[in-house]
């Protein structure tokens, strides 16, 4: 009778041990698989960029705002919703001077900076399109640049592109 009794609480002292590590590692594989699903269902394509520029290719200020502007366009390939579009990260430079560029809530005062507005709906669904506008207080110089656009789900795309 002592052996059963043993036994039974060896039994229960294994499974209050055991039973809440195999509850957490099931939380955690269902959480990563959210994360896998929510990445893979999140897909950006950036469709064109162009410079504030006149019609000889020459920067100008040509809505009048004293900022030179970079114009990005990007599209929802996904088929999920994007969300806080603010929050993305957007980097462009030429080789070798890559920068983070702000969005306008974070940045202040300080150029450069960008914001956006959504070309085709209410929110960044699949198949909208975001235009992103980069505002600079001097004229970039005229070379090939890179872009890299990283949305908070992890969605990216990158395009070169030539002032």
């Amino acid at each position: 009778m002592l052996m059963v009794v043993a036994s039974v609480t060896a039994s229960i002292m294994v499974m209050n041990a055991v039973f809440p590590a195999l509850s957490r590692g099931a939380n955690s594989i269902v959480r990563i698989s959210n994360q896998v699903e929510d990445r893979i269902e999140s897909q950006i394509s950036i469709i064109y960029a162009t410079g504030e520029l006149d019609s000889d290719e020459v920067w100008q200020d040509t809505d009048s705002d004293s900022l030179f502007d970079v114009t990005v366009w990007v599209k929802n390939v996904g088929s999920s919703r994007l969300l806080d579009v603010g929050q993305s990260d957007l980097f462009l430079g030429s080789s070798g001077t890559f920068e983070r560029i702000p969005h306008v809530d974070d940045a202040g005062s300080n150029y450069p900076q960008w914001d956006h507005s959504i070309e085709n709906g209410t929110e960044w669904g699949p198949t909208v399109t975001v235009k992103f506008s980069i505002h600079y207080e001097t004229a970039l110089s005229s070379t090939t640049y890179y872009l890299r656009m990283i949305t908070p789900t992890g969605a990216s795309d990158e395009k070169s592109f030539s002032f």
